[in-house]
């Protein structure tokens, strides 16, 4: 198998008696190089053919499927630009190469991502410890005019580690923070989101530094949201959150408000803090749940809104199937209607 990729997401580790099971996780290592190679009117423009390579150093993470579902194994990587970063990088990039990188493969693809969901940059042909990787890129503007492409080699070396592959992402079994644990079997789906089709799951940090499963909220309506904390329009939408969930309540009908935090518009993929999810929790005097977003939001809502914002939302029926997604906030009224009529109706 792919060094312990796969699995379920939930478990219940640490019942039962005796030594526990060390735990192991895959570990990568390798360069990449950037072959660059512009065409006469890029030349005539002043750039040059050039290079450049980036050391990976990567753990396996298996903690965030949604990043890449068609992964074998899937790493977190530092990454260090070793070569060609004055004389190359920069003739193509205005930006600072990233530092952390998502990288992994499967069915002979090769992936990399930045946090939110990976691509495929062509092949990885895993020969044991060994993985090559290989893809080429051609016809992309240059910024001075002309053209230019990529020829892309990299090879790596996979090794093991003690560790957990999960990296503390355990799902316990009663929540301290008091939210239902439905425990549904493990979500099969493709990750993402469509009209009729089970919402995909995702397993986030709350405030009480607990590991929470989307999925144990089956049984009432959800509403989760993509939210950053400078963004107005989900302050607006937050000041109000209470007052909805009360007025279907008083019409007998549970809904949950699950907001997935962002620490801000400019850093959507950064670490949501504890104090960040207290404080946004404060602020609004919220009893819904307020997790650490990890890349989700952007993943799900990138592939199915044209015209992506903050927030940007799904309503979930108690099955767990998407009623309707979209971004803004123009107030609660129409989603309290869109719940109602689905309740009506079924």
């Amino acid at each position: 198998g792919g060094a312990g990729a796969g699995g379920s997401s939930t478990g219940t580790g640490g019942t039962g008696t005796g030594t526990p099971e060390t735990q192991t996780r895959a570990t990568v290592s390798g360069d990449v190089t950037w072959n660059v190679v512009f065409d006469a009117d890029a030349q005539a423009a002043g750039a040059t053919d050039c290079s450049y390579t980036r050391h990976y150093e990567g753990v396996q993470d298996d903690s965030a499927k949604w990043l890449c579902p068609q992964c074998e194994v899937m790493f977190r990587a530092d990454v260090q630009m070793t070569e060609g970063q004055t004389d190359c990088f920069m003739q193509i990039s205005e930006g600072l190469p990233a530092t952390l990188e998502w990288i992994g493969w499967g069915n002979g693809v090769y992936y990399r991502g930045l946090g939110a969901r990976m691509s495929e940059q062509g092949t990885a042909a895993v020969d044991g410890v060994s993985v090559s990787t290989t893809n080429a890129v051609m016809d992309l503007e240059h910024a001075a005019g002309g053209l230019f492409g990529f020829d892309i080699a990299g090879s790596f070396t996979l090794g093991e580690e003690e560790g957990d592959p999960m990296h503390g992402f355990a799902v316990p079994d009663t929540y301290a923070c008091g939210w239902p644990k439905a425990d549904p079997a493990p979500y099969e789906g493709d990750y993402t989101i469509e009209v009729g089709q089970p919402v995909p799951d995702g397993i986030f940090k709350d405030s009480c530094e607990e590991t929470v499963r989307l999925h144990d909220f089956q049984g009432s309506y959800l509403f989760v949201d993509m939210s950053a904390m400078d963004c107005p329009p989900c302050q607006q939408m937050a000041s109000g959150e209470e007052a909805f969930v009360a007025s279907l309540a008083g019409q007998g009908i549970e809904v949950h408000v699950i907001t997935l935090l962002t620490p801000s518009l400019a850093d959507p993929l950064g670490e949501t803090t504890t104090t960040m999810l207290e404080q946004w929790i404060s602020t609004y005097n919220l009893q819904s749940p307020v997790l650490a977003d990890r890349g989700w939001g952007l993943t799900m809502f990138l592939e199915v809104i044209t015209d992506l914002g903050y927030p940007s939302w799904v309503l979930v029926a108690p099955d767990l199937t998407v009623i309707e997604f979209g971004s803004g906030f123009a107030g609660w009224s129409e989603r309290e209607a869109a719940v109602l009529e689905h309740a009506s109706s079924n």
